[in-house]
C-alpha cells in the first residue's frame, strides 16, 4: 500500500502553500485568497492522489472537535427535522458536524450527556427533559462549567442560561387581533391543561397571558377549555376533538377557537366537520404553532403562527460557534401570520 497523502503533499504538487491547500478544503472565511484556477487544481490532485482532509489533524492544530451535539427527545420528528434544518446550515457554512443524542426519557438523556465525545463537543444545543419537575440540570452544568457553550430551545428551564423561545405573548395577542379585526366578538382558547404551572406549562402560560392581554385591549369576551397535558402526543388530535364536543353544546357558542398548536386545531376541525359546522364561516379556527406536517388534502389549508424551527436552529448554531457576539441571553422569535383558509369575517 502506498503512503498516505498529506496535505503538504498536496500542497507541494499544487505549487502552493499548505495554507491555501487548507482555505481550499475549507468553506469558513480566510484571509488567504484563492483564484477559481488554483482551487481548482488543488481539488484535480487531490482527487488524483484519492486525497481526504484529516479533521483529527484539524482539531489537534486548532484545540476544537469541529462537533455540535443536539440533544432532543424522540417524540416529535417533524420538530427535530426542521431544528436540523437550521443547524446544519450553520455546520456547514463554518466547517462543523453534528452529533445527534436522541433519547426518550430523562434517564436516557443522562447516559447520553455522560458519555466520552459530550466532553469533546465545541457546543450542546438541547430541549431539554421535564419529567415530573425533574430534569438533568446538574450534569448539564457541569458541561457548562467546562466551558462548553450550551444554548436551550423552546425551552427556559434555567434563567442564567442562554436560550431561544418562542414570543409566546406577542403571539397569543397577535391572534386576539387578528380575530377582532375580522369582527369576532367571543372567542374561545384551547390550549393545554398546564398552563397554570409557569415551571412545567410555561409556554402555554405565556400564550394565554398574550390572549388575555388582547380581549382586555379589544373588550372581546374569552372562555378557556383544556386539554389534558399529560396526554401523549398521538392522542392530542381525539382529545381535542373531543373538547370542541363538549364546546359545541354551549348555549351561546365562541364565533373562533385559538388553539395551542396544529395538533389541537386539527382535532377541533374533525370534530366541526363531524357535526356540520362549517369552518370558517361558523367557527374560524387559529392555531398558534405547528407541530405537525399540514394534513394535505384532508382540511383547509391551516391559518396559524409557525415555529421559525429552521431560524432558531440556525441560531442555535451560530451561538454556539460564537459567530454571533451579539446574541442575548434570552431571545425571543415571534411568528408571521400564515393567513390559510380557517379565518373568515364574522357575518353579522
Amino acid at each position: 500500500m502506498g503512503k498516505r497523502m498529506t496535505i503538504k503533499d498536496i500542497a507541494q504538487l499544487a505549487g502552493v502553500s499548505v495554507g491555501a491547500v487548507s482555505t481550499a478544503f475549507s468553506k469558513k472565511a480566510s484571509n488567504v485568497h484563492l483564484s477559481d484556477a488554483t482551487r481548482e487544481k488543488i481539488f484535480r490532485i487531490a482527487e488524483q492522489y484519492h486525497y481526504i482532509p484529516n479533521i483529527t489533524a484539524r482539531s489537534m492544530q486548532s484545540q476544537k472537535s469541529y462537533l455540535l451535539g443536539f440533544f432532543y427527545r424522540t417524540n416529535n420528528s417533524f420538530l427535530q427535522t426542521n431544528l436540523l434544518r437550521g443547524i446544519r446550515k450553520a455546520c456547514y457554512e463554518y466547517d462543523y458536524d453534528i452529533i445527534v443524542y436522541p433519547c426518550d426519557s430523562l434517564e436516557e438523556e443522562a447516559h447520553n450527556l455522560q458519555t466520552l465525545h459530550v466532553n469533546q463537543l465545541d457546543g450542546i444545543i438541547t430541549i431539554p427533559i421535564l419529567e415530573d419537575s425533574r430534569t438533568n440540570e446538574a450534569l448539564y452544568r457541569s458541561l457548562v462549567n467546562r466551558g462548553i457553550p450550551l444554548v436551550q430551545l423552546l425551552a427556559d428551564f434555567w434563567e442564567d442560561l442562554p436560550s431561544i423561545v418562542r414570543d409566546y405573548r406577542e403571539i397569543g395577542f397577535n391572534a386576539v387581533k387578528i380575530l377582532y379585526e375580522k369582527g369576532h366578538q367571543h372567542i374561545g382558547m384551547l390550549l393545554f391543561s398546564n398552563y397554570t404551572n409557569r415551571k412545567i406549562g410555561i409556554g402555554n402560560a405565556l400564550l394565554a397571558d398574550g390572549v388575555q392581554q388582547g380581549i382586555a385591549e379589544f373588550g372581546l369576551k374569552l372562555e378557556i377549555f383544556t386539554v389534558d397535558s399529560s396526554a401523549n402526543r398521538s392522542d392530542y388530535i381525539p382529545t381535542a376533538d373531543a373538547a370542541t364536543e363538549k364546546i359545541l353544546q354551549m348555549p351561546k357558542r365562541p364565533t373562533a377557537l385559538i388553539t395551542a398548536s396544529s395538533l389541537l386545531a386539527y382535532g377541533a376541525y374533525s370534530c366541526l366537520k363531524r357535526n356540520g359546522v362549517n369552518v370558517p364561516d361558523e367557527m374560524s379556527l387559529l392555531a398558534c404553532g405547528d407541530d405537525s406536517e399540514q394534513f394535505g388534502l384532508l382540511t383547509p389549508n391551516l391559518s396559524y403562527f409557525p415555529v421559525e424551527l429552521e431560524k432558531i436552529g440556525y441560531l442555535s448554531a451560530k451561538y454556539c460557534l460564537e459567530k454571533d457576539k451579539t446574541f442575548p441571553l434570552k431571545q425571543l422569535i415571534g411568528a408571521n401570520y400564515c393567513e390559510g383558509e380557517m379565518v373568515a369575517d364574522i357575518k353579522r
